[in-house]
């Protein structure tokens, strides 16, 4: 692939180097309708109200006030909004003054001591189809305390109007009126959270809708919540925050001069932005956030669809499912070259596919964070004739990489820490030897990035100004994938960071330990709406024998399946050689779908596991049947309506297929019973693993 496409400059991104917001500029006023902008008007009660009206909403706030209200288009509900944070301080006081000066659509408020003296500036940014919010101010002195936003310390977000609230990260997806979203270990198995990170949003159900409360910028923090009392705390660590000058880590935490004005010694800082989005369901809201990230330049693909190699679609097989049944995962000495050699041609034998991924899992390396494979691969030489033997076979190879440790200590003492000066020249040898097709390079097609939520505590950095938290991850995943890109610019980088801000520096989004059919597809379907243009990594690891054939079916339409067992699933049960086969069939066909974005055709996960994927503004494949079966179109050239189409079926027995654009059957091959009535999809009656080829008469093109 090549890389000229993980570099293309976007307007977006032009845009975030002069400051991360978007100018909605017109290209000309003759003809471009005027823009909306905040304008003042008197009541009857004689304050002054500062109003705009954009296409989805409407913002207004009473001059001396920080109360910003939310409103509908046609203002029939609100929802208020405090424009005030506690920041190393106590609760406002009544007797804080506040003012505001608007321009266009910016409006600023500033709040101040009875002196005059400033505390705090919140600027509003107003834009068609969201809003963003920005504080800074001069912190007081509680460094301990964690920052709280849209409060005075005894008013927050106006929570009677809040009925419900849910959040992205799949550990706290449990609808709650006080939403978190975290990125670091959790105290349960497996430790190490899902996703790293999840995206920075939680979202709250209001009389407006779901009202989403994101961050822009990617934060030198680990969480954002809500609190019972409606206030919005982001974990930054003040006390570190107020020794550096944010250099550029992925948020926009500096530490500017205090304003004209501010009492002597005023500590000041500037914070990420947050967004505001609204949406008629929670999904509606997750696409809306993303859309805003986006046109602010926040949420480019590292590999957009139409620009990766054929070989992304090929089946993930990885070992790491095949070492625990086969115990090889729990005694070292079992996993061996000779033990991958086993695996690759047994999957192969069972599945009836030649061309896959191999992804080589944990225990491959002679100490964790390290470059140099285990003597039990016979080190250098013997990895380097493992990967030259599957290449000659076809197969793509990809090793498995764990984040945050370092090979010359334990997991539990030492860490790694990208911020040293001395860590960016050591990983791109590390990537050079992994990836680099030198004499003592591994020459892998990639890498499998493992515990990116292993995040360490903020005082472990040595350079806090190229970011902690959130940001130390970020730095960490951008030094990883520009390096690998450099060595090979067709590497493949396998994550599991769902955050928009993320994936520019990632080509796989690894699902990550899900171990339910509901898990799977809610966290597929979050995907689908944050990360559109992601390709997703199904991660099948802990695939049971009930869960195997839908999760592969679903994976296969939606993203790369991906299958850890060759002779038994998850729990035991074996793998037959007719359900091997047929599943076999069914990737192989799905893999011909091409490029495009995924949608899930249910909004509740434990319904099924149904999804369509659209290539180019066509419908490019759908699962059917519960995630049963699979149907995948063909077009020829710019057609809308397809001209033929390719059905595989886990089941025997009658199967509904969908024609898109008028379409109509014409054929099965090989032939089949069909029945047809007028209005409804054609009834096939299928045998379970047989790919049926329809012949169709195109719509209109």
């Amino acid at each position: 692939m090549p890389r000229a496409v993980r570099r293309r400059i976007t307007v977006g991104a032009i845009l975030a180097l002069f400051g991360g917001a978007v100018a909605w500029s017109p290209v000309s006023a003759a003809s471009a309708p005027p823009w909306p902008v905040w304008s003042s008007h008197r009541g009857a009660t004689g304050a002054t109200t500062a109003t705009i009206v954009e296409s989805g909403y409407r913002l207004s706030i009473e001059a001396g006030t920080p109360w910003l209200n939310l409103a509908g288009s046609s203002g029939s509900a609100s929802f208020r909004i405090p424009l005030a944070a506690e920041v190393g301080r106590a609760p406002w006081a009544g007797s804080a003054r506040w003012s505001l000066t608007t321009a266009g659509a910016q409006l600023t408020l500033w709040g101040r001591e009875p002196s005059a003296a400033p505390l705090l500036k919140v600027v509003v940014t107003a834009r068609p189809t969201y809003f963003t919010v920005q504080f800074s101010g001069r912190v007081g002195p509680l460094l301990s305390q964690v920052p709280q936003f849209f409060t005075t310390g005894n008013t927050g977000l106006e929570m009677s109007e809040v009925s419900s609230g849910t959040t992205p990260d799949p550990v706290f997806r449990s609808p709650t009126r006080t939403p978190e979203v975290r990125l670091g270990p959790i105290p349960v198995a497996p430790y190490t959270a899902p996703m790293a990170p999840p995206p920075f949003v939680v979202e709250l159900s209001t009389r407006l809708g779901w009202v989403g409360v994101g961050l822009v910028q990617v934060p030198d923090a680990t969480t954002l919540s809500v609190t019972r009392r409606g206030a919005v705390t982001v974990n930054y660590p003040l006390s570190i925050l107020l020794r550096i000058r944010e250099a550029g880590a992925g948020g926009k935490v500096t530490a500017p001069r205090a304003p004209s004005g501010a009492v002597p010694g005023g500590r000041w800082l500037e914070f990420p932005a947050f967004v505001f989005t609204t949406g008629r369901s929670s999904r509606a809201d997750l696409v809306a956030y993303h859309s805003a990230l986006a046109a602010m330049g926040q949420a480019a693909s590292a590999a957009p669809p139409g620009g990766r190699p054929a070989w992304w679609s090929w089946p993930l097989v990885d070992t790491w499912g095949q070492q625990l049944v086969t115990d090889a995962a729990r005694r070292d000495d079992e996993f061996t070259a000779s033990w991958v050699r086993r695996y690759v041609a047994l999957w192969k034998a069972e599945f009836h596919i030649q061309h896959f991924t191999v992804i080589i899992d944990s225990q491959w390396q002679s100490k964790l964070g390290s470059a140099t494979p285990s003597s039990r691969f016979g080190g250098l030489a013997g990895m380097q004739k493992l990967v030259r033997e599957l290449h000659s076979q076809g197969i793509k190879v990809l090793l498995w990489w764990p984040m945050w440790v370092l090979p010359s200590a334990p997991v539990s003492r030492a860490k790694v820490d990208p911020t040293s000066s001395t860590f960016a020249s050591s990983l791109a040898t590390q990537m050079r030897t992994l990836l680099g097709s030198g004499p003592r390079d591994l020459h892998v097609d990639g890498l499998k990035l493992d515990w990116g939520s292993l995040v360490p505590s903020a005082d472990h950095f040595s350079r806090p100004q190229l970011g902690v938290g959130a940001a130390a991850l970020l730095r960490y995943m951008r030094l990883i994938a520009q390096d690998a890109w450099g060595v090979a610019r067709g590497a493949l980088i396998d994550a599991s960071a769902m955050a928009p801000q993320f994936v520019r520096y990632e080509d796989l989004l690894r699902l990550y330990d899900a171990n339910s059919s509901e898990a799977w597809s809610d966290r597929a379907a979050t995907v689908s709406a944050v990360d559109p243009q992601s390709l997703m990594d199904g991660d099948g690891w802990r695939l049971t024998s009930s869960q195997a054939v839908s999760h592969i079916v679903g994976s296969s339409v939606f993203g790369t399946p991906a299958v850890y067992y060759a002779s038994r699933w998850a729990g035991g049960a074996p793998i037959s050689a007719a359900q091997a086969a047929a599943l076999g069939l069914l990737i192989s066909v799905a893999e011909t779908r091409g490029q495009g974005t995924a949608t899930p055709l249910t909004s509740d996960p434990a319904s099924g596991d149904d999804w369509s994927y659209t290539v180019a503004g066509r419908l490019g494949a759908q699962s059917l049947a519960g995630a049963r079966a699979i149907v995948v179109y063909r077009y020829q050239g710019a057609c809308r309506s397809p001209q033929a189409a390719e059905v595989v079926s886990m089941d025997t027995g009658p199967l509904a297929v969908p024609l898109p654009a008028g379409a109509t059957l014409v054929q099965v091959s090989p032939s089949v019973p069909v029945s047809s009535k007028a209005g409804t999809p054609p009834m096939l009656t299928v045998a379970a693993g047989v790919a049926y080829a329809l012949r169709l008469h195109p719509g209109a093109c």
